[in-house]
Formats: structure tokens, sequence, C-alpha cells
């Protein structure tokens, strides 16, 4: 190869590689935030599964060690989470003209509590509820599809959550 192919080489590799933008963690200052901690998420409706108050937890759990540099910690520590499952609902959607209907939607409510124990104003602290859904033909049995719609209903909540509570969005 010549030494222009060489440059040529070289330069398409640096400026790929130096054109990357990652907005993962923009939020955290490691100088300061080093732990992370969870309070099991209860379910306050009838209707939700009684484990999902706990799938919720175990997921956010493993989204942020995934994500972050943060530990986990049990009891007092410098990010916290806490909150509930508060809504689980089943609505009927797209009525047919023989009055039934084709989809039906499953929608899922958590209300999430964040605290910042380092920030001595709270300034950074906050509650929200994050709500997502997701459809399914109302030929399928609602139990043979439920795990699957709590799956990715949560997947959605959780990005929301993570982004809310590290990349201030």
């Amino acid at each position: 190869m010549t030494r222009i192919s060489f440059l040529y080489i070289y330069l398409l590799i640096f400026t790929t590689q130096s054109c990357t933008v990652s907005f993962i963690n923009a939020g955290i200052d490691y100088s300061v935030l080093k732990t992370f901690s969870l309070e099991q998420f209860e379910v306050k409706v009838q209707n939700a599964p009684p484990n999902s108050g706990q799938s919720f937890s175990e997921q956010l759990k493993d989204k942020i060690i995934s994500n972050t540099r943060l530990a986990y910690q049990e009891g007092k520590s410098d990010i916290q989470f806490s909150g509930n499952v508060t809504g689980y609902s089943i609505s009927s959607l797209a009525p047919q003209p023989d009055q039934t209907v084709a989809f039906q939607r499953l929608t899922i409510k958590v209300n999430v509590d964040f605290r910042n124990t380092k920030e001595k104003d709270g300034s950074k602290d906050w509650n929200q509820t994050f709500s997502r859904f997701a459809n399914f033909s109302s030929e399928e049995d609602l139990s043979s599809v439920e795990e699957a719609l709590i799956q990715d209903i949560y997947a959605q909540i959780l990005d929301d959550v993570f982004n809310k509570a590290f990349s201030g969005w």
C-alpha cells in the first residue's frame, strides 16, 4: 500500500471514532455519587399481578447496575428510589361493526420517588407517575400474553425513569 492509502485509512478511522456522542450517564457526577438503593416497589392496585412490583424493582436495579458505575447498597445511599405500581387497567379499543373490539390495551402506572441525598436542599429530588401501555388483539386471552405485555411496558417505563433520574430528560 502507498503512503496515501495509509493516510486515508488513518483519517477515516480517526474521524469516525472522534464523532461519537453519548448521553448515557450525562447527569451523573461520579466524584460525588457512588451508591444507590432501591426499596421494593409495592403493588397498590388489586388487579395487578402480585409480583409485578418486585419485578419492576429488580429490573430497575439491573438497569442502573448495567448502565452506570453506581454500586447497589442496602439502606442509606447517595441515590434512593422507592415507589408503587398505582395503576393496572385494561380497556377496549377499535370497536368493530358487529359490536366487538379488535384490540385491548393494558395500561400500567408506576409512581417513582427519587431522592439525591448529596443535595442538601432537595433540588434534584422528584416524585412522578410514569404511565405506558401495550395493545393486544381481543382474540388473545390476557393470561397468555400478560407477562410479555408487562415486560414491554416496564421496559418503556424503565427508560423513562432512567432518563429522568440520570439524564435530566
